[in-house]
């Protein structure tokens, strides 16, 4: 597998691991999407560092948490990182609007305080070892925008998205239906 590529890794046991910088993040508005999930749970790895810099920025009305792809700039991003199976996917790539909105790609991750301790047994059945934290870097997936409007980064860099009073994230569910979209906000189309 290349460093940096726009495919979606494959397993054998429909387990992907997932790289989570936003909102999806634990404490943060969507996070009850992987809490509450009603299928196979999913497992927490830990925290999580990005093993290149990426640009992550807050941007929209609606104050989204963006990773753009200009790898190589801005900061290495913290996040957490799962693995979950694919009908939890599937609901990740609703909610990021995969293949529209962001592009689901492979990237890499320094696990900083491996916690794997639900599913192991799980994982390693599944003879997939990207998915066995046998080394603190592991390929993965995120969720990257491209074909952003470049004057995004000119915003300021994050390294750890966390939602805020000052700039609080707006749900999908509470956007106005008549306003602009997401999509022509952010993105060069």
């Amino acid at each position: 597998m290349t460093r940096y590529q726009k495919d979606v890794m494959s397993s054998q046991c429909d387990l992907s691991p997932i790289f989570v910088y936003g909102t999806l993040k634990q404490g943060q508005p969507n996070h009850y999407l992987l809490s509450n999930y009603a299928g196979t749970q999913p497992c927490f790895l830990g925290k999580a560092l990005t093993t290149d810099h990426w640009p992550l920025v807050i941007s929209s009305p609606y104050h989204i948490p963006l990773l753009l792809d200009k790898r190589g700039t801005g900061k290495r991003v913290f996040g957490e990182l799962y693995v979950v199976d694919a009908m939890l996917l599937k609901t990740l790539d609703d909610l990021e609007g995969h293949p529209y909105y962001y592009t689901r790609v492979s990237i890499f991750v320094e696990l900083l305080d491996p916690r794997a301790s639900c599913g192991v047994n799980t994982l390693s059945s599944c003879n997939d070892q990207s998915l066995v934290p046998d080394s603190r870097t592991i390929a993965c997936e995120a969720y990257i925008l491209f074909n952003f409007k470049k004057d995004l980064l000119n915003l300021e860099y994050l390294e750890d998205y966390t939602n805020s009073l000052s700039r609080p994230y707006i749900p999908c569910k509470d956007r106005p239906t008549d306003g602009p979209s997401g999509y022509s906000l952010v993105k060069d189309i």
